[in-house]
């Protein structure tokens, strides 16, 4: 198959998704429509597999984190090599049809309006995964009213109604895919780098927002997304991984809701989350660890910790 190189390039950041991660850039080497450079982060997999990708994957360029800094930190590592007019950042769990790049670039070029751009995500069943979602705020915090805006006054932007559109403008779009311009990742001043994991494809998305650069979602592209690769690897992964949402979003609303309720929405936040766990604290080992684990950090937060 004949393939040429465009003006894009792909970020990936990886913590022992091998076998994903094999995949992943199988796929992306098969297209019609090659990126111009293949960039992937590891964040200190420290397992010795490098070295088997490095010499099957000559044509990577290679970065090798001396510890595990986080998706937002390892992202912006891997665009200091960044020279072209796009940037694709991708999750190492998911691949494409062959025909997806040469017709999406194309696509995108001619619509100064598309900023930043997602397809549409299928998980390992063909199902719809919905990459996208509604900007938290002080009520949509607690499920049931969720379940209540997204129906009501949020309808447009509903994962029921958006996936039925061919371009659709949600509020936020998952960091697991996000096409963008390298001078609006620019103006955006990077990935926020005080997020760890999770959230942080809120917060690029809430930025854009504030700066009316518009989060597309293109339903006539596709890519699997199998979900889970490096945040279920093992136990210690995946109780960090879970008590990082809680933090995340917990950060989310200290910087992103009005001064106002920003403080009583983390109270009533980190309270429900904490009582949840409290209540299932008996029946699982991974709730007890994760309320550990959160305690410890809001402890060491407080002011009265010394």
């Amino acid at each position: 198959m004949n393939s040429v190189k465009s003006d894009f390039s792909i970020i990936i950041v990886n913590y022992r998704s091998w076998e994903k991660l094999d995949k992943c850039l199988n796929s992306i080497f098969k297209q019609k429509l090659l990126p111009f450079s293949t960039i992937v982060v590891d964040n200190f997999s420290n397992d010795g597999k490098i070295i088997i990708f490095k010499k099957k994957f000559k044509s990577v360029n290679w970065i090798e984190n001396k510890e595990n800094v986080g998706f937002s930190k390892a992202c912006n590592l891997g665009y200091k090599l960044v020279k072209t007019k796009w940037i694709l950042f991708l999750n190492p769990d998911t691949y494409f049809p062959e025909e997806c790049f040469s017709t999406l670039l194309p696509y995108c070029n001619s619509n100064e309006s598309f900023h930043l751009v997602a397809i549409k995500q299928l998980n390992k069943s063909l199902k719809n995964s919905y990459p996208f979602g509604i900007f938290p705020n002080t009520l949509n915090l607690f499920p049931f009213i969720r379940i209540i805006e997204r129906n009501t006054i949020k309808y447009k932007q509903s994962k029921y109604n958006l996936s039925k559109v061919k371009i659709g403008y949600p509020d936020w779009i998952s960091g697991s895919f996000i096409l963008i311009r390298k001078f609006h990742f620019e103006k955006l001043n990077k990935w926020d780098e005080d997020y760890w994991m999770y959230c942080e494809d809120i917060e690029l998305s809430k930025k854009a927002s504030m700066n009316n650069l518009n989060r597309v979602l293109l339903n006539s592209w596709y890519c699997i997304h199998t979900h889970g690769g490096s945040s279920r690897i093992d136990s210690f992964t995946k109780i960090k991984s879970k008590t990082e949402v809680i933090i995340s979003t917990n950060k989310y609303i200290m910087k992103n809701f009005s001064k106002k309720y920003r403080l009583l929405s983390s109270m009533i936040y980190l309270s429900n989350k904490i009582i949840q766990l409290i209540i299932l604290y008996p029946f699982s080992k991974i709730k007890r660890e994760i309320l550990k684990s959160l305690l410890s950090y809001l402890i060491k937060k407080s002011p009265l910790y010394k």
